[in-house]
């Protein structure tokens, strides 16, 4: 090489991932804006799995499939899980290379307040997260798999640019949440808390014809914890929530109350 010449410029590599299927609108819209900041790596499972949390599989074999590449983008399904997806481009498609940013989502519906528990939206970035990888996971206030994302370009956009300027410091996340409004009606951006909210459990108890009874899973979620800090509010009020997430769940407070027990063996 010329001395005079200087080697390309490094494209930051960025691990693109769902729960909602890799064929959900969300995931697609993501793996599109991700490709204007670097070179893109997509994998999701072969069908929806949202609500698996941290899931993984270990009774059963994963499966992966490559099914496109191209300049700048590959694209891979798995039988897995959303986390098992992570795990496999970790130590398998990307095992030899550095990894600068996980996005998660772009997800059909809401993560916030006691919903990250539940999401594997979520628990993709919190896994990217323990690999040491700035993770990020994005939402949208709409159930409409229909939703074409559009009004998530911008503020996914300027998230991106910011994790990967600003970095994100180890075992934090960053959780997003969208409202469903036009683009031009979003306020702007409000760091927030979770919201300390739970859900109304709805199980429905119906029957086969054969007389075997069976249940449905459903309910919503009580607004009890509405504070004007928490990601509730923020996206009820349109604005989107960008919401911090530590892995490490430990309360530092209640040890020092553990203390005071006294607990003997």
């Amino acid at each position: 090489m010329n001395k005079k010449e200087k080697s390309p410029e490094r494209k930051p590599l960025i691990l693109v991932v769902n729960d909602d299927g890799i064929n959900a609108r969300g995931i697609r819209m993501l793996g599109n804006i991700a490709q204007e900041f670097g070179r893109v790596v997509m994998i999701a499972p072969n069908n929806g799995r949202s609500g698996m949390s941290h899931a993984i599989t270990f009774a059963l074999p994963l499966r992966l499939r490559k099914i496109s590449h191209c300049e700048g983008l590959e694209i891979y399904k798995t039988s897995g899980t959303p986390v098992d997806a992570v795990k496999l481009a970790l130590s398998h498609i990307l095992k030899d290379e550095k990894v600068d940013l996980l996005v998660s989502g772009i997800n059909h519906g809401s993560n916030a307040s006691i919903s990250v528990i539940y999401s594997a939206t979520v628990a993709a970035a919190i896994e990217g997260c323990l690999h040491g990888i700035p993770s990020v996971a994005f939402s949208v206030a709409d159930y409409n798999n229909n939703y074409d994302f559009e009004s998530a370009r911008t503020p996914v956009q300027k998230v991106i640019q910011a994790a990967l300027e600003n970095g994100i410091p180890p075992h934090i996340c960053l959780n997003v949440n969208i409202p469903n409004i036009p683009a031009k009606e979003v306020k702007g951006i409000k760091i927030t808390r979770q919201a300390l909210n739970c859900w109304q459990e709805e199980i429905e108890a119906r029957q086969y014809p054969a007389d075997t009874p069976y249940f449905w899973m459903g309910g919503s979620l009580q607004g009890i914890d509405n504070e004007k800090d928490t990601d509730y509010w923020a996206i009820k009020h349109n604005y989107v929530s960008l919401h911090p997430i530590n892995v490490d769940w430990t309360d530092q407070a209640m040890m020092q109350e553990l203390k005071k027990w006294k607990i003997k063996l």
